[in-house]
C-alpha cells in the first residue's frame, strides 16, 4: 500500500515539474507495457528498430510520457543545416524533458531520455490520443498537432489509462488530401511523402512543383512542411 502511495505521489510530482516547464500533456506508462508489444521499424532519419526499455535501462520501471502543442503553422519549419536538418517544432520539447529527468534524479532515481522507443506507441499508452489513419497520434483536444518526447526511469510511478476510443470511425479525410499518394489508412510510406523525400533523396527536381505548393520556401534553407493530412483533421482547429 505504502508503495502504490508513494507511485502516486512521485506520477503527480513529474506531471507538474513537466507542465511547468512547458509540456502540455504529460503521461506515464509501465515499462513492461511498452516491452510487451512488438519491435517496429523507424524509418525518416533514425532507420532502426525500436528496442526495449530493459536494452536501454536494465532496471526500467516507467517512461514518461511528454507532448507539445504545435499552435502555429511556424513550428512546422525545416531548417537546413550542414547536410541535416533542423526543426523548431522540437525545441521546446528539451526544456520539460531535462526538468523531469532533473528531478528524478535528484531524488536519486536514474533517468535518460531514449531515442529508440516507439513514440507514439507510448502516446497512446499514456492516454494521449489514438494512432490515426494519417500515422500521427490524434489528441481529442489538440488534433494531430503536437510532438512527443519521452523519459525512461527506474522509479516506479502510477500509470495512466491507454487511450482506446477510435477518434477517425470511418473518416479518411486526411487519406485523400495527401498530394502524393503517401498515405494508406494508418500507414505512411516516409519516400514518397513530401517530408520524407528531403530526407531520403538528394535529388528533389522530378518534385519541383509540389514542394513549391505544398512546402513553400521561406529562405534559400528553410521551408514549411507539408501539413495537408493534419490540416484535413477535424480535430484540433480550434486551438490553432
Amino acid at each position: 500500500m505504502e508503495n502504490n502511495v508513494e507511485a502516486e505521489r512521485l506520477a503527480l510530482e513529474v506531471k507538474e515539474v513537466a507542465s511547468k516547464a512547458g509540456a502540455d500533456l504529460v503521461g506515464i506508462v509501465p515499462a513492461e507495457a511498452i516491452d510487451a508489444l512488438p519491435r517496429v521499424w523507424v524509418g525518416w532519419e533514425i532507420q532502426a528498430y525500436t528496442k526495449r526499455t530493459t536494452e536501454i535501462m536494465p532496471d526500467a520501471k516507467s517512461v514518461v510520457v511528454i507532448g507539445i502543442h504545435l499552435w502555429d503553422d511556424m513550428l512546422e519549419l525545416a531548417i537546413r543545416k550542414g547536410e541535416g536538418w533542423v526543426y523548431p517544432g522540437y525545441f521546446k520539447l528539451p526544456i520539460p524533458t531535462r526538468a523531469v529527468i532533473h528531478h528524478l534524479e535528484m531524488k536519486g532515481y536514474k533517468a535518460v531520455s531514449p531515442s529508440s522507443l516507439s513514440y507514439k506507441r507510448l502516446a497512446q499508452l499514456a492516454g494521449f490520443g489514438n494512432y490515426g489513419k494519417n500515422a500521427l497520434i490524434v489528441n481529442p483536444a489538440l488534433g494531430p498537432w503536437i510532438r512527443l518526447a519521452a523519459v525512461l526511469t527506474n522509479a516506479e510511478m502510477a500509470a495512466d489509462t491507454p487511450f482506446e476510443d477510435d477518434l477517425c470511425g470511418d473518416c479518411e479525410e486526411c487519406v485523400k488530401a495527401c498530394p502524393v499518394g503517401a498515405l494508406s489508412p494508418y500507414k505512411v510510406d516516409p519516400a514518397r511523402c513530401l517530408v520524407g523525400v528531403h530526407l531520403l533523396s538528394d535529388d528533389l527536381s522530378e518534385y519541383d512543383e509540389l514542394l513549391k505548393q505544398y512546402e513553400p520556401s521561406l529562405t534559400k534553407n528553410a521551408h514549411l512542411m507539408c501539413m495537408e493530412c493534419q490540416k484535413a483533421c477535424r480535430y484540433g482547429r480550434d486551438k490553432r
